[in-house]
């Protein structure tokens, strides 16, 4: 006894009643709401006399401040921004030679001051 081709298993031809949504969203906000509840809480508890509760008052707000001036400054990021300018002839003066890229010339890391 063979299935008919036509005829499919019934899950395949019924919709399925989920819509997508953004039920991530909805746990990160929550996540901030709470976060928000609990930071009032502690500070509550500063103003009520806790003072064992300054630095989980203070350190967050350190962290906020680092993180924004680290965004404004354009710390920690490569793109968008050309690398620094570098030497034409790819060594530094205090790579070796002199002072004006002459090699072996005087002032080098190897010459202590001899006379030639």
């Amino acid at each position: 006894m063979t299935a008919s081709p036509t005829r499919r298993h019934p899950a395949v031809d019924r919709p399925t009643a989920r819509r997508p949504s953004d039920a991530g969203g909805v746990w990160i906000a929550t996540g901030v709401v709470l976060g928000v509840l609990a930071y009032a809480a502690v500070v509550l508890m500063l103003i009520a006399g806790y003072t064992s509760v300054l630095p989980v008052v203070v350190v967050p707000i350190v962290l906020v401040v680092l993180i924004a001036s680290a965004n404004v400054f354009g710390g920690g990021r490569a793109y968008g921004r050309s690398p620094a300018p570098s030497d034409p002839e790819g060594a530094s003066p205090s790579a070796g030679g002199d002072a004006q890229g002459a090699p072996g010339g005087s002032g080098g890391p190897g010459d202590a001051g001899e006379s030639r």
